[in-house]
């Protein structure tokens, strides 16, 4: 009888300790770095269709020698292990102190793996259904039905396939396209445009993550085809790095190289607060900041930080105003503050703003500031994975996102268009590529409507 105790909840123990584990991580997490203690619990549940899967599959192995079984127990639970290394090294290692290649593909391939795995779930869920439906109604549990094994086994085999097929795709984007990057080119109308504008080249760059590039070679790349278009203007919408200023050492010279004859402008991401990572005070925050602001005027781009631009060519005025951080997304701190951006502008012919968050158009910049021609965000990174074609689009950015990659527009009460373009970003965080969504250079032109 105690055996037969014993046997039953024994397969309950692992799982259970590990949730321990995670609740002991959720409380260091909010004491070290609250950003990411709301992720533990999505953590937590990753780990139990971790374990759901596992003991499906593994069945598979039990035939073979206990070495094979326990080599593929070790490479199965490898990436949430990782992803637990990654959490704790974070809690009692700042994340700006750690080597590139670990900070990096220490989550990239765990979330690699781990994403492969929901793959193998989805495919594996209707047999999970059929289990349920059977163990309910007694369906399927006839002495002499075959229906139900030979269906989890087709479900299983299903699943599998899947997954094989994602890992497969997510190394591809991690090796290749992650780096292929893609020219988006906007014909933009606008209304009463003055004619000194017609056709002025406005390139776009966002979500730049410096932290993720192990070489300067293709960002190069990616400065060598932007010059190649003749930008009249460049703006960055934010997220030049992903922790701390620390990362952008190295790539000085690469992107100073960005040049245009009216100016390059630049606003901060939520990444760019230093926000993702543990300080040792206050003090040392400010520092970093300090630090990037520098770095910013070291390489020659001007950094609005809830500030205005007007940009007077003959007689025809531009307004590039720049606003910080701001979110419809309580996740996410208010930094922007329009009032003070465009104190002492009055609007101009033609008025641009540069926002990271692409909610903030929605929230605020439609509703109370129409003046807005254009707004330029970033952020979203179309979640780096998806499909795009000229008559279909998704990805599951669109789930988190109202506007997460390309063009919009609002008709303000006056008929005035307002339009937002979302960048899909050029560089990449957590998962180390990209799979249906290019790093996008964008390449936007006026014309008078």
């Amino acid at each position: 009888m105690k055996n037969k105790f014993g046997s039953r909840y024994s397969r309950f123990l692992f799982p259970g300790l590990v949730l321990i584990l995670v609740s002991l991580l959720y409380i260091a997490l909010l004491t070290a770095l609250p950003k990411y203690a709301g992720r533990v619990p999505f953590l937590a549940i990753l780990f139990l269709i971790d374990w759901i899967v596992y003991r499906d599959v593994r069945r598979f192995w039990l035939k073979f020698s206990g070495w094979v079984r326990g080599a593929f127990a070790v490479f199965w639970w490898l990436p949430v292990s990782l992803l637990f290394i990654f959490l704790i090294g974070s809690v009692f290692l700042p994340l700006q102190q750690w080597n590139d290649y670990p900070r990096i593909y220490l989550p990239g391939v765990a979330l690699i793996t781990i994403i492969s795995k929901m793959a193998m779930f989805a495919g594996l869920l209707p047999a999970y259904l059929l289990r349920l439906v059977s163990y309910l109604t007694g369906l399927f549990r006839r002495k002499h039905s075959a229906f139900l094994p030979v269906a989890e086994r087709f479900f299983r085999i299903t699943g599998i396939f899947l997954a094989g097929i994602v890992l497969i795709l997510m190394t591809i984007g991690s090796v290749y396209w992650v780096y292929l990057f893609r020219v988006e080119k906007v014909e933009l109308p606008i209304d009463n445009l003055p004619s000194r504008f017609e056709g002025l080249r406005i390139v776009q760059l966002s979500d730049i993550h410096l932290g993720s590039w192990v070489s300067v070679k293709p960002l190069q790349r990616a400065v060598d085809e932007v010059m190649s278009l003749k930008p009249d203007i460049i703006v960055f919408t934010g997220d030049l790095v992903n922790y701390s200023t620390d990362e952008v050492r190295g790539f000085e010279s690469t992107l100073s190289q960005l040049k245009a004859p009216y100016g390059v402008y630049a606003i901060l991401g939520n990444h760019d607060y230093g926000d993702y990572t543990a300080w040792p005070d206050e003090a040392a925050k400010r520092q970093n900041m300090t630090e990037l602001e520098l770095f910013y005027k070291e390489i020659g781009w001007r950094l609005l930080r809830n500030q205005s631009e007007l940009i007077t060519i003959d007689s025809a005025r531009l307004l590039v105003a720049g606003v910080e951080n701001w979110s419809a997304t309580a996740r996410f701190r208010k930094y922007g503050d329009m009032k003070t951006t465009l104190l002492g502008y009055p609007e101009a012919d033609v008025n641009i703003l540069l926002s990271h968050d692409p909610t903030h158009w929605d929230a605020e910049i439609t509703q109370s500031y129409p003046r807005f021609d254009l707004t330029l965000s970033g952020h979203t990174h179309g979640m780096q994975m998806g499909i795009e074609t000229s008559g279909f689009r998704w990805s599951p950015s669109q789930y988190l996102y109202k506007e997460w990659a390309g063009l919009y527009q609002h008709i303000s009460s006056t008929g005035k268009v307002n339009y937002l373009y979302v960048n899909r970003g050029l560089g990449h965080i957590g998962y180390p590529g990209r799979i249906g969504i290019q790093p996008e250079i964008t390449l936007i032109r006026l014309h008078r409507k």
